[in-house]
């Protein structure tokens, strides 16, 4: 419990240093051009505590969705921000070059921020599933409706050993990319019951293949996938990766990244070994030997027969390591990476023959428990995806959207365009406007983030349970989807 609330505390601050440095790059820029900055949250909302200094009130505030920097000479959010519509008029205008280098800046500082993160990985290296050959093609695969449905990739050709090259006419670098491209793809059959459809271009023996695959919809993300694996590592462990509330395992004390050692003394040589081992001794407490955190621990499970099921099993979902190098990204490429992957998301987002969806977005739960996973898991991915953080802020802070930064810029735009400055009640009641749509967006993604949450925690199971390993269930990892099987 100590470890978890320090990995929770450490995932907190990272996500509160990457809005302070946000923040940071408004503050100083409008500091460097002469501009007043009377409070400088992190949070919104009423003032927790803080500190006055040469005229900015440090705050930390109420409402950790966010930051801002007051900037009274700028398009001021009003209200919501504390500020006085008078304070705002008593101070000299500005020029449209003050408010476009004071608003980009926080997206500058965060880029800045995500290059240096960068250039460490770039340094130290990372780990990752960095081959395109494919390792595993499910015959058949269980959708979200909890059907047992064909593999789509099996169905369209694609076999073990083949070399994923392109996913619709675009170069396939490693088996991440590869997700994402399956996951936000917006290929479908023409014709309004046009089945989803993504062009896979791999290299078998040598030989370039195309293949037209129809991805299914899985797990309860609803999102698209094919039934491949990359390779795995068959000298490993097998590792939990899922645990079902309510059953042995973690009643038992098991948990998920436990790799899985022992049964009874015997070493776990398969994924058939387990199965097998359980069908034939499921009468009875086993001695289930993992390893955790460098140390062996032996936890006795005695397997049960869950109400609507046949067989005894322990409850929890099982996955062998993909086959991984280290890679050593340099800097730029690794942040144009980061962008392609936000671009390839807002996109998908808003074009119609997608299925990504508002609600598959992460709020502040959500990134705070990716950050919380990627600490345990080790420094080098939390320094990973606190770098994909920011570049996202960056990138989605100057979508030109009223109390975003790329609002004020928008609002400076128009000012120069028509060359008289907007009416503040208008900004303050636009502004107001797209706050309370901000505040009920990251209510309705929290909603689900929290579902996310509590399903890879083992507090909430409503996931189709796989029954086979022929079966795999829905992906489960940060890098690759994962074959997982359930004992």
């Amino acid at each position: 419990m100590f470890s978890t609330v320090l990995y929770i505390a450490i995932a907190l601050f990272a996500l509160g240093f990457s809005i302070f440095i946000h923040e940071l790059g408004h503050f100083i820029a409008a500091k460097k051009r002469g501009l007043i900055a009377d409070r400088f949250s992190i949070g919104f909302g009423p003032r927790i505590f803080g500190w006055h200094r040469n005229g900015t009130d440090f705050r930390l505030s109420l409402l950790p969705l966010g930051g801002y920097v007051s900037l009274p000479q700028l398009a001021d959010m009003g209200r919501i921000e504390g500020g006085e519509k008078e304070d705002a008029d008593r101070l000299p205008p500005i020029s449209y070059a003050d408010k476009m280098i004071v608003a980009v800046m926080g997206a500058v500082f965060n880029l800045i921020f995500a290059l240096v993160l960068s250039l460490v990985l770039w340094g130290v290296g990372r780990e990752i599933v960095k081959s395109t050959t494919v390792g595993y093609v499910a015959e058949e695969i269980r959708n979200a409706d909890g059907a047992i449905v064909p593999g789509p990739a099996y169905v369209a050709g694609i076999r073990a050993g083949d070399k994923i090259r392109t996913i619709d006419d675009k170069a396939v670098p490693d088996w991440w990319y590869f997700q994402n491209a399956i996951a936000t793809g917006v290929g479908k059959e023409v014709g309004v019951e046009g089945r989803r459809q993504v062009e896979v271009g791999v290299l078998r023996e040598g030989k370039a293949m195309e293949f037209t695959v129809y991805p299914e919809l899985v797990s309860s993300e609803r999102m698209r996938y094919i039934g491949i694996e990359p390779e795995t590592d068959e000298t490993s462990a097998p590792i939990v990766v899922r645990l079902e509330p309510d059953m042995p395992a973690i009643e038992a004390g098991l948990l998920p990244m436990d790799r899985l050692i022992k049964l009874d003394g015997e070493e776990i040589i398969s994924g058939a070994f387990l199965s097998t081992y359980l069908a034939n001794h499921g009468d009875r407490s086993i001695d289930v030997t993992v390893e955790r955190n460098g140390k062996e621990i032996t936890l006795p499970i005695q397997p049960r027969i869950k109400e609507g099921e046949q067989s005894p099993r322990f409850g929890f979902a099982y996955d062998f390591q993909y086959k991984t190098e280290i890679v050593h990204y340099n800097p730029i490429d690794q942040l144009y990476r980061f962008a392609e992957t936000m671009k390839m998301t807002l996109f998908a987002l808003v074009h119609t023959n997608s299925d990504v969806h508002v609600k598959n977005m992460s709020g502040p739960v959500g990134i705070v428990h990716g950050l919380t996973r990627m600490a345990q898991i080790g420094f080098i991915d939390l320094l990973w995806m606190l770098a994909l953080i920011n570049v996202n802020l960056a990138i989605f802070n100057l979508l030109p959207i009223p109390v975003l930064d790329g609002g004020h810029m928008l609002f400076a735009t128009i000012s120069k365009v028509i060359g008289r400055p907007l009416p503040q009640k208008v900004m303050e009641n636009v502004q107001g406007a797209f706050m309370i749509i901000l505040l009920g967006f990251v209510i309705y993604v929290s909603f689900f983030d929290v579902g996310r949450v509590g399903r890879d925690i083992g507090l909430i199971d409503d996931e189709p349970q796989a029954s086979a390993e022929t079966v795999p269930a829905a992906p489960t990892t940060d890098e690759a989807a994962a074959e997982s099987y359930e004992p």
